[in-house]
């Protein structure tokens, strides 16, 4: 199979797949409806505008009724009085709820469907349970426009319903504590992405942010006073009910146990008398809650009691996640349970802690959830999965009859390409690639090892076949992950490799020259928007006698056949807060969001995203107009705090053309940032670089790797649009430098401005050549490449991403 990838709009991240395969989206809605016919003609929606509720009524939809009021007053600024209207007949929206929830609690298997009809001048929302008409309603919001007439819907028939059961965010406040107005805002956000589950982390390491009537030392001596009263919760838990969203609590074990460790260090399984300071850093520690000590049930039982009666949805996440064996491997008195029991080792005892766990929350009327790590053959199946580990820890649980909740490649706390996000399906698909070798057929295989700035190297090969057709197709065995189909962008055999594929946590992007049968110097991974050197060598192919391919060091991903994939939930989106904290966290969750959303509602066809980010960037803005989302408000005001009194207007030009270090590289940066690695790995590091305000792409790049493609193709105009752009980004550098560097927060990021100006002046010098026809001079390629590799690294935790669209503009007149 060969596979082209645009460059437009997303640079090598947009698949022509994707695009022809789409469906019809002419409205700016997300997540896009199931079926849409679009009539002609609107509704008007002014003053007169009213809501009339058919049907079930109750104080919940008498709230979404009003919050629908207030939110069509931010829309449009009028003034609507005498909205409640008298009778079905003189209303605008009519609101016609069939029947009452099927349950006092929403679970599982209440009812999301609706239908929506503009039509006759008025608008009609249908649904059979509460919960569709909520989401009708926010799809009815995001119709209204405006134009010099007024303010309208258009005419419009929906019907629609989720395609997953289970759409959720999983939201860290231990980390750092995360403040309850913005855990409100994001409620209101997530119902207007039809997300449908709020997984509360209120339990980690570093912090236990409840209240406990019990066992008050967990919250008292570990949270720094910053904690949930449970008063509060019970006002997100309503709150949230009141939206149609579940809220999920996590109370982690037997890891993650840091902050129990330093309150009741006698539950932990060391030796002798135990003590634990409090936890500042981040990472996996040692302590671990010791199953063999009854004491522990006992304070999980007493835990239990009080977050049960606070949470009453039907699971309960315990974690289970990153366990550190070694206490359990060191202690004499554990080994010997484990043996005395016919234990499966350490993995076992974990799996003898979850069942009694499992016994404890069933006692409560409550189901278990937790992460990959909780999952064995002992626990029953009405477990829930989380998995973090990707498709084929998802995969194999539900070949084994588990249901799942995937997580992986949904992780927001990182900067990423929206794209990759939204190309992550939770439903596993199998092997995308024919990794045989047929008669008459060609391969190499190449071994390659990427270091990391933080934990071991990277390592896995690659492996290009070149069919009798001459087309080629290529697959990687990723450090150990299972088989991934690899996107060729650019292969020229024995000289040079290009191409992608979206592994597990990161869309990563193969840039190898061959010589010599090994990977040339200055070959390199990029991984989300950082490069990564990689080496490597031929170690099979059709020229080395007797080579065969390799098999899959991780096997192959799993395919779902039948009722196996009625068993993948859905996804949650995770936010760990190792980096952010109440001001900076909403620019990581929105708008992208609604792109993951649309994933877990709509249907598995549409997968446009030339589409997608077009609508997003409408979502954008909608989601700060009807709801108050502070996501591009908080960033100014960082903006405006690094200026220190000077005009901000440079930095936020700027900001359009330099991205966060993508993936992991911001933490990792944070670790080596010390001569003590990892001194800054922790809550005392500040977050108030210039990278913290930044969005997490740059959609000023997308458009200029776009006009690269359209002077690649003879448009000479996109030549001056791509010069306005350097331009800027040059003019604002310079502006910001001397900013920059009158003040302590920002002093590092002057090399980020002197970098902007260096790759803009290269790319001018390449838009006079291209000007004049001529092409670049193949003695200056070198010294070319050499500014743009030297300006392509991490610089002051960020990227600047205008290096993308200036090589591809060299490349192209090196041609």
């Amino acid at each position: 199979m060969k596979r082209t990838t645009l460059t437009l709009l997303i640079s090598g991240l947009l698949s022509t797949n994707a695009m022809a395969m789409a469906p019809n989206t002419d409205l700016n809605l997300m997540p896009y409806p199931q079926d849409v016919e679009l009539g002609s003609g609107t509704v008007s929606i002014d003053k007169e505008f009213s809501i009339f509720i058919k049907g079930y009524d109750s104080d919940r939809v008498q709230f979404n009724a009003k919050r629908t009021m207030e939110r069509l007053y931010r829309q449009t600024g009028l003034p609507m009085l005498h909205w409640q209207a008298e009778s079905e007949k003189e209303a605008t929206l009519v609101i016609d709820i069939r029947k009452g929830p099927k349950d006092e609690v929403q679970n599982l298997d209440s009812d999301e469907s609706y239908q929506l009809e503009v039509t006759n001048g008025q608008v009609r929302i249908s649904s059979e349970r509460p919960y569709g008409a909520f989401h009708g309603l926010e799809t009815f919001l995001q119709l209204v426009t405006t134009d010099a007439n007024g303010y309208s819907v258009p005419v419009v028939s929906i019907e629609d319903e989720p395609r997953f059961k289970w759409r959720g965010v999983s939201y860290d406040t231990s980390r750092h504590f995360i403040e309850l107005d913005v855990i409100l805002r994001q409620l209101d956000a997530m119902a207007s992405a039809k997300m449908n589950v709020f997984h509360w982390h209120i339990w980690d390491d570093q912090g236990i942010r409840i209240q406990l009537d019990n066992y008050t030392k967990l919250w008292e001596e570990t949270a720094d006073g910053d904690y949930y009263t449970k008063d509060e919760i019970r006002y997100v838990v309503n709150y949230a009910r009141n939206l149609g969203i579940r809220v999920i609590p996590e109370i982690s074990l037997p890891g993650h146990a840091s902050a129990v460790a330093h309150a009741y260090p006698e539950l932990m399984s060391g030796m002798g008398e135990q003590s634990y300071p409090q936890q500042r850093g981040w990472g996996v520690f040692e302590p671990l809650m010791d199953p063999t000590n009854p004491e522990l049930y006992t304070m999980l039982a007493s835990v239990f009691d009080e977050v049960v009666e606070l949470f009453p949805d039907e699971y309960f996440h315990i974690g289970g996640d990153e366990p550190n064996y070694k206490q359990w491997k060191e202690n004499p008195k554990i080994q010997q349970f484990i043996a005395d029991n016919n234990l499966d080792g350490e993995r076992g005892l974990q799996s003898y802690l979850n069942t009694k766990v499992e016994q404890m929350l069933e006692e409560r009327g409550k189901k278990m959830s937790g992460w990959d790590e909780i999952w064995h053959k002992d626990l029953p199946k009405s477990i829930v999965i989380q998995s973090w580990r990707g498709h084929d820890s998802i995969g194999r649980a539900a070949k084994e009859g588990y249901q799942g909740v995937l997580s992986t490649g949904y992780y927001l706390d990182q900067a990423q390409p929206t794209s990759y996000h939204y190309r992550n399906d939770p439903m596993p698909t199998g092997i995308t690639v024919d990794d045989k070798l047929h008669s008459g057929e060609k391969f190499e295989t190449y071994d390659w090892v990427k270091p990391r700035n933080k934990g071991g190297p990277r390592k896995g090969n690659l492996t290009i076949i070149e069919a009798k057709d001459g087309t080629f197709r290529a697959f990687t065995d990723y450090n150990g992950k299972s088989r991934e189909e690899v996107y060729i962008l650019e292969y020229v055999p024995g000289v040079k490799f290009r191409g992608h594929f979206d592994n597990f946590m990161s869309y990563t992007e193969f840039n190898y020259e061959f010589a010599g049968g090994k990977l040339k110097e200055g070959s390199y991974q990029i991984i989300g928007n950082v490069r990564w050197p990689a080496t490597g060598e031929l170690i099979a192919g059709s020229a080395i006698e007797g080579s065969v391919i390799p098999e899959p060091n991780g096997g192959y991903p799993a395919e779902l056949k039948g009722d196996e994939k009625d068993l993948i939930l859905g996804g949650e989106i995770t936010i760990w807060g190792e980096n952010l904290d109440s001001m900076t966290i909403e620019q990581r969750l929105w708008p992208r969001s609604y792109a993951i959303a649309e994933r877990l509602w709509s249907s598995q066809e549409l997968t446009d995203e030339r589409s997608m980010y077009q609508r997003m960037s409408v979502m954008d803005t909608w989601s700060e107009i009807s709801l108050g989302l502070r996501h591009h408000a908080d960033a100014t005001m960082m903006l405006k705090r690094l200026a220190n009194g000077a005009d901000v207007t440079p930095l936020q030009t700027l900001a359009k053309y330099i991205e966060p270090a993508q993936y992991y590289a911001r933490h990792w940066e944070k670790w080596i940032s010390t001569p003590n690695k990892g001194d800054l790995y922790n809550q005392y590091e500040r977050l108030n670089r210039f990278a913290d305000a930044l969005p997490v792409e740059s959609l000023a790049v997308y458009e200029m790797n776009d006009l690269v493609a359209e002077y690649a193709k003879g448009d000479k105009a996109a030549l001056a649009k791509l010069a306005l752009h350097y331009q800027t980004a040059a003019l604002a550098a310079q502006q910001a430098e001397p900013i920059f560097a009158n003040n302590v927060a920002s002093v590092d990021t002057v090399k980020v401005a002197q970098a902007t100006v260096k790759v803009a002046e290269l790319a001018n010098t390449l838009i006079d050549l291209a000007n004049k026809g001529e092409s670049v001079r193949a003695a200056d390629v070198a010294e070319y490449q050499r500014v743009i590799d030297e300006n392509a690294i991490i610089l002051d935790e960020t990227i600047v991403a205008i290096v993308k669209p200036t090589e591809n503009l060299l490349h192209t007149l090196a041609k």
